[in-house]
């Protein structure tokens, strides 16, 4: 069994608690996993953490080194068999959040104000989210115009090849744009 105090040092995580509870942050919320860490509830809330939180959670804390976030954002396409599910991915992911948002991007703005997140400078909003620990993915949004619908792409931290597979790439991506759909696209 993973020693979880070197494990917590080595992510950048809070130190666990005395009885083990660790806790990583995931989509702009504390994640508590107590020993066996087999459940998993938000802090904020005591509720029981979205499954996929709680798997990539899980998945982020197998990871036995440091995550250097530095370096160039890497597409979906770069990831091991991204090519080949690169239509799938974005049918997941930035096709349904265009589809909501649209040219509305001030409530995009507001959506990403939930998250941890820094500027990017590529689209008409550009943003790095903080999703698991400390990956992130970076969101490039352009506006439509007369010519061109609304288009969105998004690029992972350099370490996600190391950190998770990717299947856990894409359901992290795929979990941040629904989280951004569910906020309030209304007219």
């Amino acid at each position: 069994m993973a020693d979880m105090e070197i494990r917590a040092r080595l992510l950048e995580l809070p130190n666990p608690t005395p009885d083990g509870e660790l806790r990583v942050e995931a989509f702009g919320r504390d994640v508590l996993l107590a020993p066996p860490y087999t459940g998993a509830v938000y802090a904020d809330s005591g509720v029981a953490a979205d499954p996929v939180d709680h798997l990539l959670v899980l998945h982020y804390l197998l990871y036995e080194g440091s995550v250097d976030t530095e370096g160039d954002p890497v597409s979906f396409r770069e990831l091991p068999g991204g090519q080949f599910y690169w239509e799938a991915f974005r049918a997941r992911t930035v096709l349904p959040l265009i589809s909501s948002v649209g040219n509305r991007l001030e409530a995009l703005r507001e959506q990403l104000g939930r998250f941890d997140c820094g500027p990017s400078p590529v689209g008409d909003i550009g943003a790095r989210v903080r999703c698991i620990g400390k990956l992130g993915v970076s969101l490039a949004y352009h506006a439509g115009d007369d010519e061109f619908p609304p288009s969105a792409e998004l690029f992972f931290d350099a370490a996600v090849r190391r950190v998770f597979t990717t299947e856990d790439a894409a359901a992290m991506a795929q979990r941040l744009c629904a989280l951004f759909i569910e906020g309030s696209y209304g007219a």
